[in-house]
């Protein structure tokens, strides 16, 4: 192998870009970003493999199997009258016919019970509607006429 020095490390980090390194010129490389004097541009790498280097030495603790058990008689009479309880709240909720309102509709945030009343404010707020569809729509024929007018114009202009 070449000497260490700074040319060869900087070869070498090329060729780990690259990942063509061998794990000996790796070794290589974590031996030399581990000495005190570095050049500034090679400083973050003294990280990078000083991490490599406490990872490769980190042993995880060793885990204990714990035992698992089974449920004991206390436990299961004080289950099943609690698995029972949710299976009859689950039956409830499943069976029972569907809930119809008792009121109408909002007006202002308030519900309104009576029936001619909600209908009432339906044909008032549908009698709006149509009025500002109405509106809108002869909006829409006079720009339809003016986009006309402005076509008919630029014809004369261009003659």
């Amino acid at each position: 192998m070449e000497p260490i020095n700074e040319t060869t490390i900087r070869r070498l980090l090329e060729r780990y870009h690259e990942g063509e390194t061998s794990l000996a010129e790796e070794r290589q490389l974590s031996a030399y970003f581990t000495q005190a004097q570095l050049p500034d541009d090679l400083l973050p790498y003294r990280a990078l493999f000083g991490f490599f280097r406490a990872e490769a030495a980190f042993t995880p603790p060793a885990v204990r199997p714990q035992k698992i058990r089974a449920f004991g008689p206390k436990v299961i009479r004080l289950l099943a009258p609690l698995t029972a309880a949710a299976a009859v709240l689950i039956l409830y909720f499943a069976l029972r016919p569907p809930v119809k309102p008792d009121f109408i509709c909002y007006l202002d945030g308030e519900r309104i019970y009576n029936r001619e009343e909600a209908l009432q404010v339906a044909d008032q707020q549908w009698a709006l509607m149509t009025a500002q569809l109405q509106k809108a729509s002869a909006m829409a024929e006079k720009l339809e006429q003016m986009t006309d007018y402005t076509e008919i114009i630029h014809k004369y202009i261009a003659k």
